[in-house]
This record gives C-alpha cells, sequence and structure tokens, in this order.
C-alpha cells in the first residue's frame, strides 16, 4: 500500500507549491535590486542647502530648549503620576487611571516611568507596563539624543 506522503497528489502539490516559492523569492531579489538602483540614482542634497535649513541660532536655540523642557516635563510628570498611584494604593484610595499612566508614557514620559518602577516598585508585575515601559525606554532615549544632539550641534558648534 502506497504511504499517503508519497501519493501522486501530494507530490504534484509539494512541486507547484516549491515552485512557487522560488518565483516570489526571485520577485522579491528582483524588487529589491530595482529598488537599491532606484535609490542609487536619487541625488542627495548638498551640504550648502542642508546648511540653509538650521542656519538660524536663535531659532535653533529656542527649539532646542522647548524640546528639552518638553522631555523633563512628560517625565516629571510621569514620575509623580506614578507616586501618586503608588501612594494610592497603599492607603487603598481612588487609583490614577492606568490609561492615564499609558498616555503619559506613550507621549514620551518612558524615562520617568521606568524610574519610577523602579524606586516605587510600582507596576512592576504588570506584563504589559513593564514591557511597554521598557520597549519604549529604549525607543525615546535613542529618539531623544538623536533630536537633542542633532539641535544641539546646530545650536552650539
Amino acid at each position: 500500500m502506497q504511504s499517503f506522503e508519497n501519493s501522486p497528489q501530494i507530490l504534484a502539490v509539494k512541486e507547484v507549491l516549491r515552485e512557487l516559492f522560488l518565483s516570489m523569492g526571485e520577485g522579491l531579489k528582483n524588487a529589491f535590486v530595482s529598488f537599491y538602483e532606484w535609490l542609487k540614482s536619487v541625488p542627495l542634497p548638498v551640504p550648502p542647502t542642508m546648511l540653509k535649513l538650521f542656519s538660524n541660532n536663535k531659532a535653533n536655540l529656542i527649539i532646542f530648549f522647548l524640546f528639552a523642557a518638553y522631555v523633563i516635563f512628560i517625565n516629571i510628570r510621569t514620575f509623580s503620576l506614578f507616586a501618586v498611584d503608588k501612594k494610592h494604593a497603599v492607603k487603598k484610595r481612588g487609583r490614577v487611571p492606568e490609561s492615564k499612566l499609558f498616555k503619559h508614557i506613550w507621549l514620551g514620559g518612558a524615562p520617568g516611568a521606568a524610574l519610577a518602577m523602579l524606586i516605587y516598585r510600582h507596576k512592576t508585575h504588570h506584563k504589559n507596563f513593564t514591557v511597554t515601559v521598557m520597549i519604549l525606554l529604549v525607543i525615546q532615549l535613542v529618539l531623544f539624543s538623536f533630536v537633542l544632539g542633532f539641535l544641539g550641534f546646530w545650536t552650539f558648534f
């Protein structure tokens, strides 16, 4: 008796799927090669054009300090919300809604939330908080350092 895996129908389906995946792989390869060739042909902006964008030191200074102030404010606010929520949790009083905590974390307060979670040991057993805060912490630290470093370079040098 012939096994089911070696039946002519199964072998034909396997061959069709193999050909399909090979052609899809070839199509993806061609798409990436075409995209790479197009990307090589795109002209890059010349440095003097780029310098014109950031030549106003006063505007750069204002943007730098406004962004830095926002980052500091949102992190202090997030830290204080976690502290208040922990205090209310211990005293069994009205709590800060989790949606409000998440909103502040997403708006740039992940460093403040991570610090509050570390100091107060609050929300550390909630997987959705620990995972979200740690992922956004990395993303926001990279973003903040890039933006502040970029603006600081054009402002102070």
